[in-house]
């Protein structure tokens, strides 16, 4: 199967100075910002939450997200760090 039609699974949240809805709806564009780059050979990407359609009215609009495939002996994992101004959430994920 593709690995664009695969679960993307959330393993790990780290976050300072967000809001729990904020939160939520930033792994929502992590998650669509993921099934974009999990079907092609790139290790890395960087998006502007801006460029995303649903940002605007979600209050997400700003934040840069950079996401880091990670391969290791048992598979591979992906990366993503939002960052703007003071505040930063790392999210740890992987395909299944």
């Amino acid at each position: 199967m593709s690995n664009r039609f695969k679960k993307i699974i959330i393993d790990d949240v780290i976050s300072t100075n967000f809001a729990p809805g904020l939160q939520d709806d930033l792994l929502d564009l992590f998650e669509s910002a993921l099934k974009s780059i999990v079907c092609t050979l790139a290790r890395e990407a960087v998006f502007d939450t801006s460029d995303f359609a649903t940002a605007a009215r979600r209050g997400c609009t700003g934040y840069t997200l950079r996401i880091i495939r990670v391969t290791f002996e048992s598979g591979v994992s992906w990366h993503g760090v939002f960052t703007k101004e003071s505040q930063r959430m790392e999210v740890i994920a992987h395909l299944e």
